[in-house]
């Protein structure tokens, strides 16, 4: 069946992928049309594939091992804060692409495959996926934060990071060179906001000591502001629990704008957490730090909220993509997740605990405590030297 030749290239922007902003104009002229949604890059010299290498920070031939430079975009389109509500009241839609695609039934991710493969293991739990490959349609990305950890440094983080599990059973690290990672690229929503907030409450000081020791209450109120710069909030349900600080710090000023070239030879998730309920999601953590700006404020020894009226204004977000390792291990017959943060090599992984090394360390430590407690009562106790009687 004849297909239709792409586009010529040209030298007009192409349709701007976040609304309002001039300079996200620059994403898609860096990315001509012949090759905005490719993911295949031939090499220029043997025709093979190329791929992403993140030890040379290049792509790289698999065959003649030829090295080619990730064009660079020179702008600052990935650190573009985009206005939420402006976004949300236009009912505009972010600019989307067709991407084949696989959902797990397992855990609900929807992770991007070649168009002729049918099944494969989940990256995210382990599963087999067995299903027809669909067009789904995702959001473009304005940034992204590009692999810097290769695969045999995540096998040596892995290594490290069983080997210093000292509960966990014997024989861990048996069969963790032979595990496949699987580098994947993590929809992430970042939201910024400026806060104003009004409480009232009370602050409670202790006076007086032992026996007399008493806590003195007195109502109060008062004003917090403050603000907020990239709260993360991962567009995979897959993932979220790592992204609640296991595998943070992720260091967003090294943000490059969106370009296909990094993402060859890796997968990419679709997102499945949307922008308003990403949003939703970050206040949890936001609501939870101005809880602790209004206990600093309030002072004291104690402190009791009685109510706090929180605006919001300024809310901004960006659409970033962050590169996670992911594999999992064999541990009698259970499979366990391990993930490893792509740009700082960070670990974060599902723990498993020996029973009888549990049994071992509890007994120890009940010794232990026997052994500190007869060290008190002999070194404290009454000297009773007086009342001992001597014969002469």
């Amino acid at each position: 069946m004849s297909q239709n030749p792409p586009p010529p290239p040209t030298d007009t922007p192409l349709p701007n992928p976040w609304s309002g902003t001039e300079i996200a104009k620059k994403i898609r002229k860096a990315e001509q049309e012949s090759r905005q949604y490719n993911r295949d890059f031939p090499c220029p010299n043997c025709g093979a594939d190329l791929r992403y290498d993140p030890g040379i920070e290049a792509m790289k031939c698999t065959h003649c091992e030829a090295e080619v430079e990730v064009p660079h975009v020179d702008d600052e389109a990935a650190q573009v804060e985009n206005d939420l509500w402006a976004q949300v009241d236009s009912q505009i839609e972010m600019e989307t692409m067709e991407i084949p695609s696989l959902t797990c039934n397992t855990c609900g991710a929807s992770v991007e495959f070649d168009a002729d493969e049918h099944s494969r293991l989940c990256p995210f739990c382990d599963s087999v996926i067995v299903a027809d490959v669909t067009l789904q349609r995702n959001i473009v990305p304005q940034g992204l934060l590009p692999f810097k950890v290769q695969e045999k440094a995540a096998h040596d983080r892995m290594k490290g990071w069983l080997v210093s599990r000292w509960f966990a059973p014997g024989g861990l690290t048996e069969n963790s060179d032979t595990e496949h990672f699987n580098g994947v690229y993590v929809p992430t929503w970042t939201y910024d906001a400026n806060i104003v907030t009004e409480y009232t409450g009370k602050r409670g000081v202790y006076r007086g000591s032992g026996k007399n020791r008493r806590i003195h209450w007195r109502s109060v109120s008062g004003t917090v502001t403050g603000s907020f710069d990239d709260v993360l909030v991962s567009g995979s349900k897959s993932v979220s629990l790592e992204f609640k600080d296991a595998l943070a710090p992720w260091p967003l000023a090294n943000l490059e704008t969106y370009q296909t070239e990094f993402l060859a030879g890796f997968r990419a998730e679709n997102h499945t957490t949307g922008l308003v309920d990403g949003y939703e999601e970050s206040q949890i953590f936001m609501r939870a730090k101005i809880r602790d700006w209004i206990k600093a404020d309030i002072g004291g020894d104690r402190q009791i909220i009685s109510s706090a009226e929180t605006r919001f204004f300024d809310e901004t977000f960006k659409h970033i993509l962050l590169p996670v390792w992911i594999t999992h291990y064999t541990l009698a017959g259970k499979r366990y997740r391990m993930s490893i943060n792509g740009q700082t090599g960070k670990v974060y992984g599902q723990r498993p605990f020996s029973n009888k090394k549990l049994a071992f360390g509890a007994l120890v430590g009940f010794v232990a405590m026997l052994a500190f407690g007869a060290m008190i009562s002999v070194g404290s106790g009454p000297n009773i030297q007086p009342y001992i009687y001597q014969s002469r």
